[in-house]
């Protein structure tokens, strides 16, 4: 063989030698670049299992740790990681009651591909998700529209069943954790219950009842002739009504005078009606008392905070529409209601919300404007909103001003005046909601819901 035969041979056994001592590493670059991929996403897989377990643990209403370490194990299964993994190396639970965290750590080993070409069989990865815990307290006051305007399309249905799967929902979430629950429904007036006649708050005037003879005219030999029907319109509450009916031309003929008893009362229903106008956007004067109002209507009675689940329920079962809108009622009394003072002293102070991490909050739903204003006690019918809705803005300012949150729910309110007033009263936009049919009255309710029970991730 020629020495240059000889030359290209080594030649080429020299770059033999070279392209494989500079394939190796590209070969582990390429390596743990596939790899590096599979670690990122068993990594999202895991801190998705470790997010979804740190909720649940936290949710759970338990402090045993063997029940904790096995909702966290279940979850942790549940959403993926043994698919992701070669073995799971650590899982641990920590709830920290002082700090009020619940927390979920995981870590593991993954094969790897390539790389076990350098001698790198598995890699380590991990996840860790803290929240915090779930409220210790939580007391809700549904301020709902009973208004006639909501015996209409369907509209006091569909607030009930919305209303009462916020109650199932809080109750179920709530664990052992202090929760509580009132109804306030309102239209022209709210009820606070006859048993409350005689309670130091209120002024309720003695029910009285005279009979006196007296005499009137009757036509006993009227006729009608020429009769046809009518269509008449006008609104309930804000919504339109129409009706029809017969139109005659009379001949009432002699009048025939009849006498007999006549009886007038004077009942009350348990309907308050409003302070003068110093205090009624408030309620810190016990001095100044409530009035009753009588011979008038409004829905059934209110009911206080509760942990009776079915009697929240069934106090929502029982509303029924009557009568015209007047929001700054409900309101007032939504806020008694979270108030520990009289008239109804179920509620926790502020000082213990505080102290265990509670908060307390009012959901408002109407379906309409205000249609009355206040005349004193009584409430009127008036074409102007305007002095009613600025008694609901400063109902809400002082209502938010207490750290209490304040939801609002419009149902099919069509005026901008009115729902500018109603997201206004909120206690941000987010807690805000508009129906704009009775069937979306369930997902404001349950967007409520989560909102009241949401925990924060902190890491």
């Amino acid at each position: 063989m020629s020495l240059f035969k000889k030359f290209k041979t080594d030649l080429r056994g020299n770059t033999t030698i070279m392209f494989a001592l500079a394939v190796v590493p590209l070969l582990l670059a390429a390596g743990a670049g596939v790899d590096m991929l599979r670690v990122n996403n068993a990594q999202t897989v895991l801190q998705g299992a470790a997010d979804a377990a740190a909720v649940a643990g936290a949710s759970s209403g338990t402090v045993d740790q063997a029940q904790l370490n096995k909702i966290v194990e279940d979850y942790v299964k549940a959403n993926g990681t043994e698919q992701v993994l070669k073995s799971m190396t650590g899982l641990d639970a920590k709830l920290d009651q002082k700090a009020r965290t619940f927390s979920v750590t995981i870590n593991g080993a993954l094969d790897t591909t390539l790389m076990r070409v350098a001698g790198i069989d598995t890699m380590n990865v991990g996840a860790y998700s803290q929240v915090a815990l779930a409220n210790e307290g939580l007391e809700v006051a549904l301020v709902l529209d009973n208004t006639g305007s909501m015996n209409d399309s369907n509209r006091l249905p569909a607030l009930k069943a919305a209303a009462k799967q916020l109650v199932d929902e809080v109750f179920t979430a709530a664990g052992n954790n202090y929760i509580r629950v009132g109804v306030v429904p309102f239209s022209e007036y709210v009820n606070v219950g006859l048993g409350n006649r005689n309670a130091p708050w209120i002024d309720v005037p003695a029910d009285t009842s005279t009979t006196t003879n007296q005499c009137w005219d009757t036509y006993p030999n009227a006729t009608k002739s020429n009769c046809h029907m009518e269509t008449s319109s006008w609104d309930l509450d804000g919504v339109p009504q129409t009706s029809t009916y017969e139109v005659c031309d009379w001949d009432y003929g002699s009048p025939v005078q009849q006498c007999g008893p006549v009886t007038n009362s004077q009942t009350w229903n348990g309907c308050v009606g409003s302070r003068d106008v110093s205090n009624d956007t408030s309620i810190g004067d016990p001095n100044s008392k409530y009035p009753g109002v009588q011979n008038v209507n409004c829905p059934i009675e209110l009911m206080p905070l509760s942990n009776d689940r079915m009697s929240v329920n069934g106090k929502i079962d029982a509303m029924t529409g009557v009568g015209n809108t007047y929001i700054p009622s409900g309101l007032l009394w939504g806020w008694h209601l979270l108030d520990p003072n009289q008239p109804f002293t179920e509620a926790k102070s502020a000082g213990w919300m505080k102290a265990h991490g509670g908060h307390k909050a009012l959901v408002l739903m109407t379906d309409g404007d205000n249609t009355l204003t206040a005349s004193y006690p009584y409430h009127t019918p008036s074409a102007d909103p305007s002095v009613a809705n600025a008694k609901v803005t400063a109902l809400c300012d002082s209502i938010k001003g207490e750290d209490i949150t304040v939801y609002t729910v419009s149902l099919m309110v069509t005026n901008p005046v009115s729902k500018a007033m109603l997201v206004n009263c909120a206690s941000d936009g987010s807690k805000a909601f508009t129906a704009d049919d009775p069937s979306a009255l369930a997902e404001a309710f349950h967007s409520i819901t989560e909102s009241l029970l949401a925990m924060r991730f902190v890491k």
